[in-house]
């Protein structure tokens, strides 16, 4: 099952959607490649029917392919989602606050081909968490920053317009009430207007 919009949180939407880098296929594309060399030398020259032995390279072939498929690294505007398994289905999601920081990783093979490894460190128990073969790493780790960096800002916004000390504020109100320096109906409607804020 690939990542959905049912998966998403109410008014969260994908940034980016990304499989493991092709390369991941080239040691079993080889396999293949390789045994049904050996299979068609050893058909012409022995026995037809050993050009058969090639299925099972090309089943594993094909068996890699759709786990690569089913490998899929998400960043949302909320969250990154790591979500794995072809039969049975695992995955890992890190909240943009919980993240603490972001690395990225590239072989010198891996700067030819355009992958590496982008990890995550987070405030929760998982502690850092690898995502390998990302394609364009250095990209898929600034899409991370980015919405980490708008997620925030959007929340300490948020945050400045909410009054702190609500509780202390009605009190004040309800103070001044008592002392009639303000009327019972301008107390209810400064009232209600703090709680709105909340």
């Amino acid at each position: 099952m690939s990542f959905t919009k049912k998966q998403l949180l109410p008014g969260e939407t994908i940034v980016t959607l990304v499989h493991q880098h092709p390369i991941v296929l080239l040691k079993p594309t080889l396999v293949v490649v390789m045994v049904a060399i050996v299979c068609a030398a050893l058909s012409y020259y022995v026995n037809p029917w050993i050009m058969l032995v090639s299925i099972a390279p090309l089943a594993y072939l094909l068996g890699k392919i759709a786990v690569r498929s089913a490998k899929e690294y998400i960043v949302t505007d909320h969250r990154v989602v790591k979500q794995e398994g072809l039969f049975s289905k695992s995955s890992f999601d890190a909240s943009l606050d919980k993240i603490n920081n972001v690395f990225h990783e590239q072989s010198f093979i891996g700067r030819i081909f355009r992958y590496g490894t982008v990890g995550l460190e987070t405030a929760s128990e998982q502690g850092t968490t690898v995502f390998d073969y990302i394609p364009d790493p250095v990209q898929f780790k600034s899409n991370i920053v980015s919405q980490r960096e708008t997620y925030r800002r959007s929340f300490n916004l948020h945050n400045m317009n909410v009054p702190q000390d609500v509780p202390r504020m009605l009190g004040e109100l309800a103070s001044l009430r008592d002392r009639n320096i303000i009327s019972s109906e301008e107390f209810e409607s400064k009232k209600k207007s703090l709680l709105d804020k909340i």
